[in-house]
């Protein structure tokens, strides 16, 4: 059944109607205020997999999946007492059912039709299963690229790292050949000997703990969004970052605000933004005269809807030229360097609806950094 021409006008008109009506790319269906199917056009006979002499005379809840199928009648009726609109004239998306049973997404908006002895609905839909298979592509990528971008980071970081396990390796081999020796005396001093055992369980257990680290920062798992602490994630960052710092003889300091909201973000990606800014900071500080100045990592709370995380550093800056295009993919200012590490931060931070910015440190230097919406108004975790 297609809509009739009962309303005054040619039969011209009423052709032309009913042929933009079945023209139309997006999925129309007409109901009446019962919510009886009255119209449905050809674009929604592909998209349900109705015909319609199959579904017009059959409520239109038949298209939807639960709760909304039970729930639509009692919607249709509030609308109708108090003309408070829930969808009608506003739009939104929800789920809809084809005749096999399946689910998927669309846009639907609906319009009540003027004129005529009978008030009617329109309404309009568009199928996002597409759109939405896009979106999650694009978040499996990211996460590859952000995986792909972790691996790259730390082995940039090798040698900083290398030298933070060295240290309790090294004090393990101290602590056993002085335990070697005490014990290979004729009458050994127990009392000492068990504390180089102790000193070597602390010592092994602080390694672990750099591998562990480590191991967690290059595990590939999907983003898992959670309400975190800024302030936590500076300092759970500076455990793999200061061991680099230190090899060059930089020193890094924090000024963390108090009473910052929480952030709804992968406490992964955003550790690895950080590092990368961090390490960008480090190198930019290498060979400057500035040096001993070191490295600041600020939070600050903007607003009551958004966060800051600074890293400030006093190397010879970034240029107005370069600081346009500094996000972009391959761009770099390091002689040996790729140009995706900032390329892969802003996405990242982007994802997590955030933004990347460089500015000018007014003291010479750079200032690189995110801002994130808060996860919650008044939602504070504890520090």
């Amino acid at each position: 059944m297609r809509p009739d021409a009962h309303e005054p006008g040619s039969a011209e008109t009423a052709a032309e109607l009913r042929a933009l009506f079945d023209a139309a790319v997006d999925a129309i269906i007409v109901a009446d205020q019962r919510g009886v199917i009255a119209g449905f056009n050809r674009a929604a006979e592909r998209l349900f997999g109705y015909a319609a002499g199959e579904v017009v005379g059959r409520p239109v809840n038949i298209l939807m999946p639960e709760p909304d199928r039970s729930a639509h009648d009692s919607y249709v009726k509030a609308y109708l007492d108090t003309g408070r609109a829930r969808i009608i004239g506003i739009g939104r998306e929800v789920r809809a059912q084809r005749a096999d049973g399946t689910t998927f997404p669309i846009a639907l908006s609906v319009g009540e039709i003027p004129g005529g002895t009978a008030r009617r609905f329109i309404g309009l839909i568009r199928d996002l299963s597409a759109q939405r298979a896009a979106e999650e592509e694009a978040h499996r990528l990211q996460n590859r690229l952000a995986h792909v971008g972790r691996f790259s980071l730390m082995g940039e970081m090798a040698a900083g790292l290398a030298h933070e396990l060295n240290q309790p390796l090294s004090a393990i081999v101290n602590y056993s050949q002085a335990g070697r020796r005490l014990a290979e005396r004729p009458d050994p001093p127990v009392a000492s000997i068990t504390d180089c055992l102790e000193k070597i369980t602390e010592q092994a257990m602080r390694a672990g703990h750099i591998i562990d680290k480590l191991r967690d920062f290059l595990r590939k798992d999907d983003a898992a969004k959670t309400n975190l602490s800024l302030n936590e994630i500076v300092l759970s960052t500076l455990n793999l970052v200061e061991a680099d710092a230190r090899a060059e003889g930089i020193p890094i300091m924090t000024e963390l605000a108090e009473n910052l909201p929480a952030v709804n973000g992968d406490l992964i990606q955003l550790q690895q933004v950080l590092m990368n800014l961090t390490r960008n900071a480090v190198d930019a500080m290498r060979d400057s005269p500035n040096s001993d100045e070191g490295i600041q990592i600020r939070t600050t709370r903007l607003d009551d809807d958004t966060v800051q995380v600074s890293v400030i550093d006093h190397g010879p800056g970034v240029s107005p030229q370069l600081a346009k295009s500094i996000f972009l993919p391959f761009v770099t200012t390091k002689r040996d360097g790729l140009g995706v590490g900032l390329a892969i931060s802003n996405t990242i931070i982007r994802g997590h609806e955030g933004e990347l910015f460089c500015r000018r440190n007014p003291a010479g230097g750079a200032i690189f950094g995110f801002k994130l919406p808060v996860a919650e108004r008044g939602h504070v975790i504890d520090e």
